[in-house]
Parts: structure tokens; C-alpha cells; sequence
């Protein structure tokens, strides 16, 4: 027996079942679950995450590319932050700070400058 996986879900059944059209239509089996939980009231849809569509097991991948290709699922490319890759080449050589995980060291370098800053301040402000 194959185990059933669920591939996407919808807040609205009505979507589900539009894609489960196009999935039926290149020859996979789809099953919806949870959908007359969320046909009593459509809120209760997001408590129980949504109406399932499932496949089985076997047939995920080719489920998932063509609900890609169909424009179902969106996929995402990384797209790295320029602000850390910046203060990842200026950090990376320091000492104690160089082996920690960038986002640590962008912490670091944020209190650093709030030293700074309240340093000058309070030396600013001291009577002469």
C-alpha cells in the first residue's frame, strides 16, 4: 500500500479541486482531504491547515513538478542578503569575531557602533 502524501493545500476547496483536475488529467490518482471541514465554515480551514490534496507517495515528484509548471506552486530561488555577504567579506578576518556565523557577527558590529555612538554622546555631554 502506498502511503498518501500531501503534495499542496488551499484555504478553499473549489481550488483544490482545480488542481486535482489538472493532476487527474496526467494520469495521478488525487485524493482531498479535510474539504467538508472547510465547506461547514471556510475559517475553520486555516485551523486545520488547509484543504489537503494528496497523492501517493509514488507519485509526489511528478505531482510536484506539474503543479509547478501549471503555476500552482511557486517556487522560490535564494536570493542572498547583500548587507551580510558585505559584512561577511569585511568580518570574516577578524579576530574572535572571524569563526562566528555571520548573523552573530552582524550583531556584534550593531553593538559596536551603539557603543560608539552612546560613548560620544555621554563624553559629549559631560561639563568641561
Amino acid at each position: 500500500m502506498n502511503k498518501l502524501t500531501t503534495v499542496i493545500s488551499f484555504t478553499l476547496p473549489h481550488d483544490a479541486h482545480f488542481a486535482k483536475g489538472k493532476l487527474q488529467s496526467e494520469g495521478i490518482e488525487v485524493f482531498i482531504k479535510d474539504e467538508l471541514t472547510a465547506h461547514v465554515n471556510h475559517l475553520y480551514s486555516g485551523a486545520i491547515g488547509g484543504v489537503k490534496l494528496q497523492v501517493r507517495s509514488a507519485d509526489v515528484d511528478a505531482a510536484h513538478r506539474i503543479l509547478v509548471d501549471s503555476g500552482y506552486i511557486q517556487e522560490h530561488t535564494y536570493m542572498p542578503n547583500k548587507l551580510l555577504m558585505k559584512l561577511d567579506q569585511w568580518t570574516l578576518n577578524c579576530p574572535l569575531i572571524g569563526r562566528l556565523p555571520v548573523q552573530l557577527r552582524l550583531l556584534v558590529a550593531i553593538a559596536v557602533v551603539f557603543a560608539i555612538v552612546v560613548v560620544t554622546i555621554v563624553l559629549m555631554s559631560l561639563p568641561h
